[in-house]
């Protein structure tokens, strides 16, 4: 990558893009860029599923008037034409499009960005196969049907190596399987025994998202010698960092999904080394770094290049994040700006261990959980402590294991990129992870996560003090119950009601153990500057 990119613009010119996973967080936010800063692109074929009951140029309506797009309705409209959502699903031949929508995507489109998935990591086996392998093998099919196409990017996961430990390279390593034996078992298996194999995969791969992606990527190093193709792995995805709405986000996945599970008081610890990084980057960066490399790809296909490149969009290299670091920072700024709706005191910690963290929300899942819905109950109210300690737990579980290891993913490709790249396009297409601010962007993301996803009142200063008064409330609340548990147990083991002078100390070692030291306190954002940056932009 020694020589000059041309500007990104001019690169797209006149070329259609189609692009799997629009609706999506990422799709969205890559949607609303090329609208925005890539002016000559011809068309952008958004694959859009029909869902309750609304057709895929419905569901792009409403898309195209939320809050994300306000720039592009206010200083280019007349992109948005450019826009077409066709109706279709990757589990379907020919990704289920009309014999008109097929034609035009086949005739007219040049460069291909594929980011439909599953991303439930606890997704049965059977369907994220179906999703993330098969829609991967449907979509070459597609390509390989496409005149002019130039670009074919596959949007992985910088995860789909978790068997590996350390450094990750920008590379494709050997598949732990084939990927035609496993969509041909996907056929005939039983779900029985698809299960028995995904607990055998969670042992390396810890669920069947990353396994699914890690076999995908064999299936287009196979599949793609001939199909001008690079893949592209981004690490995990936070909100918006300074191309748009700060902290913007629109789903609890990644940073937000583990932020609310701290915030609300249902996932106060996370078991692991706080040394080990967090490696963390903003939805735009990715969006803009996606739109290079496959200006990059269309480079390479003008010079007759046919290798394939593995791009990673990560910060753990050129800006480590440690565990410990975002430990301290999410701490903080979730008791000094509380969400409005917790069930349990807002905190975060590193202590303890996987097994006795398991252990403890077994305990609140079939213990706390009934008993505090029955007490509820009494007062007319429905049960909710139970089933909320057991989506804690499964979120948990689904958590832990990306804290058990201390990997780091080479960013090379990154650095060279950049240096590729036109001044004015390093700008406008910013993705250099070395300029992040980690006080300053995780304090957005969580502004970001209260004000889109909790729709807490970010302007409310009253708001705000409920919030904090709540805390304290909870806080006595959840005192009294760690002295108050223990000394009624020991009551009932001992049958003695003095049994208190044991049960004291071991009721003030169970709070400072679940609420006490657990971070660091440390300066955060301002929520007076985040109010100013985000009141025009909402």
């Amino acid at each position: 990558m020694a020589d000059q990119l041309p500007p990104i613009n001019s690169l797209f010119a006149g070329r259609s893009i189609f692009l799997t996973g629009g609706t999506g967080f990422v799709g969205k936010v890559v949607i609303e860029k090329f609208l925005r800063d890539v002016p000559e692109i011809n068309k952008i074929f958004v694959l859009v599923r029909g869902a309750k009951g609304k057709t895929a140029a419905q569901r792009w309506a409403k898309i195209s008037q939320s809050v994300l797009f306000k720039r592009v309705r206010t200083e280019c409209p007349q992109m948005l034409a450019k826009v077409v959502p066709v109706e279709g699903d990757i589990t379907l031949d020919h990704l289920g499009l009309s014999e008109e929508n097929l034609k035009a995507v086949l005739e007219h489109t040049s460069v291909v960005l594929h980011c439909a998935a599953t991303v439930r990591f606890n997704e049965e086996l059977r369907t994220a196969i179906d999703l993330n392998v098969r829609g991967v093998d449907r979509i070459i099919k597609l390509c390989k049907r496409m005149p002019k196409l130039e670009c074919f990017l596959h949007c992985s996961t910088c995860y789909v190596n978790t068997d590996k430990i350390g450094e990750i390279e920008e590379k494709l390593y050997d598949a732990a399987c084939d990927p035609y034996k496993l969509i041909d078992a996907h056929t005939w298996m039983s779900d029985e025994l698809l299960e028995g194999i995904s607990e055998t995969i969670k042992k390396k791969y810890y669920n069947t998202y990353t396994f699914t992606k890690h076999i995908a990527e064999e299936l287009v190093r196979r599949e793609c010698a001939d199909v001008p193709t690079l893949i592209f792995r981004p690490a995990v995805i936070a909100g918006i960092w300074k191309d748009g709405i700060p902290g913007w986000v629109d789903a609890f996945q990644g940073m937000t999904a583990n932020a609310l599970g701290f915030g609300m008081g249902t996932i106060p610890r996370m078991p692991t080394d706080p040394k080990h990084l967090v490696d963390a980057v903003p939805v735009d960066a990715v969006s803009n770094m996606m739109i290079a490399c496959a200006a990059y790809r269309l480079h390479l296909t003008a010079k007759r290049d046919r290798s394939m490149p593995v791009f990673h969009c990560a910060s753990s290299m050129l800006n480590p994040l440690t565990v410990g670091d975002y430990r301290d920072l999410c701490g903080s700024f979730l008791t000094t700006y509380p969400l409005e709706k917790i069930l349990l005191s807002p905190t975060l910690g590193t202590r303890g261990t996987p097994e006795l963290e398991d252990a403890v929300f077994a305990f609140k899942q079939h213990v706390i959980g009934p008993v505090l819905d029955a007490v509820s109950g009494l007062y007319g109210k429905k049960p909710q402590w139970a089933s909320s300690f057991g989506k804690a737990r499964e979120a948990f579980q689904i958590l832990i294991p990306f804290n058990s290891k201390p990997w780091v993913y080479k960013t090379q490709g990154m650095l060279e990129l950049l240096e590729m790249m036109q001044p004015a396009d390093r700008q406008k297409f910013e993705f250099d992870v070395r300029k992040l601010n980690w006080t300053e962007f995780i304090s957005d993301v969580l502004f970001g996560m209260k004000t889109f996803l909790c729709r807490n009142d970010i302007f409310s200063d009253a708001k705000l003090d409920e919030a904090r008064n709540q805390v304290k409330n909870t806080q006595a609340l959840e005192f009294a119950a760690s002295i108050l548990i223990p000394y009624l147990l020991s009551v009932l083991v001992t049958r003695d009601l003095k049994s208190w002078k044991v049960a004291l100390p071991i009721g003030f070692a169970l709070y400072y153990y679940f609420h006490c030291g657990q971070f660091t306190q440390v300066p955060v954002g301002s929520i007076a500057s985040y109010r100013e940056r985000i009141r025009s932009k909402i």
